[in-house]
C-alpha cells in the first residue's frame, strides 16, 4: 500500500511538472513569480529567492486547483494556482494566485495573478 501511494505521489507530481511555465505577480505589496519545471523564482520585499519545487499536487478528483512546494536553503512558500479569472491592474489574467510563505516568524500570505509565461 505505501509503496502505490508512493508512486501514485510521484506520478502526481511529475504531471504536474510537465505543465508549461507560469508567471505570477501581485501588487500592493508588489511580488513576482516563475514556475518552470523543478524551479521557480520569487521577487518580493527586495529579495530575490531562488527555490526548488520537489513536490506539486491537483486538488483530488479535479484538475484544478494546484499546489506547488517551494524549497531554498533558508526559505519556503506554499504556492496555490487556480483556473479562474483573475483581475490585475485593469488586466484579465487567465490564472488566480495565493503564495504563503514567511519572514522568521511571521507568516504572509499574497495574493496575486498568472499566465503561460512566453
Amino acid at each position: 500500500m505505501f509503496i502505490r501511494a508512493m508512486f501514485f505521489s510521484l506520478s502526481t507530481a511529475t504531471i504536474a511538472m510537465a505543465e508549461p511555465p507560469l508567471s505570477c505577480e501581485g501588487h500592493d505589496p508588489d511580488w513576482f513569480l516563475t514556475l518552470a519545471g523543478p524551479e521557480s523564482q520569487f521577487r518580493y520585499d527586495k529579495r530575490k529567492t531562488d527555490f526548488k519545487i520537489p513536490q506539486s499536487n491537483v486538488a483530488e478528483g479535479h484538475d484544478w486547483p494546484r499546489a506547488f512546494t517551494l524549497v531554498a536553503d533558508f526559505d519556503t512558500a506554499i504556492v496555490l494556482i487556480d483556473e479562474a479569472t483573475c483581475l490585475l491592474n485593469e488586466t484579465s489574467w487567465p490564472i488566480t494566485a495565493h503564495v504563503l510563505t514567511q519572514r522568521g516568524q511571521t507568516p504572509i500570505l499574497l495574493t496575486g495573478c498568472c499566465t503561460v509565461a512566453e
